[in-house]
């Protein structure tokens, strides 16, 4: 299993417009994916991650081909939420769990 953490700033004063963004487009973009087990947004005062857990490396790879994914970066760039650059991580998963029901 492969864990993707995107990461970037986001404007000051804007979390809840980032937060309507990713429950709107893109939970249900990685939620569709072949291979996307899970998706999880974070954030604290300054970064924004959203943290993705795949199946395999061939899996997380397919979404930079994505024609679905590029129109949503490319509409959250427009969208002026980034500030700073973007960064990807992958990730080997190495063990660890889901401990009980997430709240909503």
């Amino acid at each position: 299993m492969i864990v993707r953490v995107w990461s970037t700033g986001y404007a000051p004063g804007r979390i809840a417009d980032f937060i309507a963004f990713a429950d709107q487009r893109l939970q249900p973009f990685f939620r569709d994916q072949d291979g996307c087990l899970a998706c999880f947004f974070t954030h604290d005062e300054q970064e924004w991650r959203t943290i993705t857990f795949w199946r395999d490396a061939a899996a997380v790879n397919a979404v930079k081909d994505s024609p679905v994914y590029r129109t949503i970066l490319a509409d959250l760039v427009a969208s002026d939420l980034l500030l700073g650059d973007q960064r990807v991580k992958k990730l080997n998963y190495a063990g660890g769990g889901l401990y009980g029901p997430l709240p909503s």
